[in-house]
Parts: C-alpha cells; sequence; structure tokens
C-alpha cells in the first residue's frame, strides 16, 4: 500500500527580530491535502432602528486579524525553526512573532505579528509525522510570489521515532506497543479581541501569553500488559520521550511528568480485532516551577 501526500500550497515563516517588522520567511513547508483555514476575520455589529426601520441597516467594525489552523508535515532539517516559533519565550514569559507567506495558488497570504496559540503533534502508525499549527496574527494582507525553497527530503515516518515510556515509578525504556501518540501544546494566548482593549486602528495591538504552556495528549497502545493501567489507577506518574532521527537529523519531544487522566479499556467484539487502550494524559511541570511540562529540541 502507498500512502500519497499531494501538496496543494506551501507555508513559510520566518521569526521576527521585532513586533511589527514583516521579515522575509526563511522556512518553507508544504501544505499537503488542503490542510489550511488561516483567514481574515472581520468583525462588525450590526444596528437595527426598529422604530424607524424594519431592518439590520447601520453596523460598525469592531476590528480585524487573523486566525486559523495549518497542518504541516514535520520534515528532517528543517524542524529547528519550527520548535523555536512554538516553544521559546522571552524574559517577559512572551512567545515570538513570526511573519508568514501562505501561497494559496490563486491568492497568497502576507501575515505579521502571528503567534502559535497551540501546537498539536500527532504520531500515527504508517503514516506521515505531522504538526497542526493553530495561528492568530495581528495582520494580514495580500501577498506576492515569494519564490518558496522548499524542502527536498520527506516527512518523518512514525516508524522512525524511538518512544520511550517510563512506568512504575521507574525510569523512561523503549516501548514498541505505542500505535498513536497525539499531544497538544497551549500557549495560552488570549482571544484576539482582547488585544482590542487599546486599539483604535482596527486592529489588536497585542496577543499576549498569559500562562505557561499547559499540555494535554493521548496515546494509542497495544495492551500487551497492564503497566499503563496501573500506573492510571494508581495514580503513578509517567514520563514520556519521543526521538525521530533520520541520519544526522534529530527532533524530540520530551515530558518528564506525565500523569494519566483516563484508560479506556475495553474488550473488543468476539475475535475481530485486538485489545487497545485508549489513554488521556496531562504533562507537568516541576514542582519547583523551573522546567516546563514539555521541551521541543
Amino acid at each position: 500500500m502507498a500512502v500519497a501526500l499531494a501538496q496543494d500550497g506551501s507555508f513559510g515563516f520566518s521569526i521576527q527580530t521585532q513586533k511589527g517588522s514583516f521579515t522575509t520567511p526563511d522556512t518553507w513547508l508544504p501544505v499537503t491535502d488542503a490542510q489550511e483555514s488561516i483567514a481574515l476575520q472581520k468583525n462588525y455589529i450590526t444596528l437595527d432602528m426598529a422604530d424607524t426601520n424594519q431592518y439590520e441597516n447601520k453596523y460598525l467594525s469592531t476590528g480585524e486579524w487573523a486566525e486559523g489552523r495549518v497542518i504541516v508535515p514535520v520534515i528532517p532539517g528543517v524542524v529547528t525553526n519550527l520548535l523555536s516559533w512554538i516553544q521559546d519565550r522571552d524574559s517577559y514569559n512572551q512567545g515570538k512573532w513570526a511573519s508568514l507567506v501562505i501561497d494559496c495558488v490563486n491568492e497568497i497570504k502576507k501575515l505579521t505579528d502571528a503567534k502559535v496559540r497551540s501546537a498539536t503533534f500527532s504520531f500515527v502508525k504508517a503514516g506521515p509525522v505531522t504538526c497542526t499549527l493553530d495561528v492568530a496574527a495581528l495582520h494580514l494582507e495580500a501577498g506576492t510570489s515569494a519564490n518558496p525553497v522548499m524542502p527536498t527530503s520527506a516527512p518523518y515516518i512514525y516508524q522512525e521515532a524511538d518512544v520511550e515510556l517510563a512506568t512504575g515509578g521507574g525510569a523512561p525504556a523503549e516501548d514498541v506497543n505505542c500505535e498513536s501518540i497525539s499531544i497538544t501544546l497551549d500557549n495560552m494566548v488570549e482571544n484576539c479581541a482582547d488585544g482590542m482593549r487599546l486599539a483604535a486602528s482596527g486592529e489588536p495591538l497585542q496577543l499576549y501569553n498569559t500562562a505557561g504552556c499547559r499540555v494535554r495528549g493521548s496515546l494509542s497502545r497495544d495492551f500487551v500488559d497492564n503497566a499503563v493501567y496501573a500506573d492510571f489507577a494508581e495514580g503513578e506518574e509517567a514520563a514520556l520521550t519521543i526521538t525521530l532521527q533520520r541520519g544526522a537529523n534529530t527532533a524530540s519531544l520530551t515530558l518528564p511528568r506525565v500523569l494519566y487522566t483516563r484508560d479506556r479499556l475495553g474488550l473488543p467484539a468476539s475475535h475481530s480485532r485486538r485489545i487497545r487502550e485508549n489513554i488521556g494524559f496531562i504533562a507537568l511541570g516541576s514542582t519547583d516551577g523551573e522546567t516546563p511540562p514539555i521541551t521541543l529540541a
């Protein structure tokens, strides 16, 4: 069986040195299967002057911004900037601004002052590793052809992932029984409308990160033993590390404290499929507040 990935557009970004200054993208990724929904959001209040008119006939603008999602593959050699944009904070605990160019064939979107609201990494057996970016930006305008330089390598696939899972209070060890893993990093970015509070230009002034990241996830595991279920039942903390490697290129997600919140374990229909357990978890920072719940590297 062959799995085909059809490129429908290109997604380029560059981390800005300062807010308000567009920077030409230096990292490009393909957008496959039309998995992109970042759009200009125009917001109006309409008025119904009921005493003199039966219809909505007046309106006021309450501002505009851009938001939406894009799904990109995780590709060897093109990971460092992506992980930095998702994860890094400044001394005020604020995430990085980025400039984006999204080539949608008949429309090119140019965005300035964009932040990652959340990033979901998906690892599925026999499939490519992907990252779903939920993005918000202060400015969107029509762009021009950007001559993207696309990566030549194929995306990482799940078979290239080394999964280490700690069970029973022990150290992380290789686990070959996880069949899919999803990890979502929420950057706690305020709603775009909240950034309007000081704006007179019709665009938000800020997209504050209001707290450190929150991390939630799930995994599906072949029920070959009860190690994970026992940790769930006993409230035992675990740890999870996923390392992707191809040649000299590596990428990793490290979650030093994992707490299982559910384990939906049930028998399958007779002789129809294997037993799998579907586990939900949260990732925790260190008790001293110094170490985040996840490290991307």
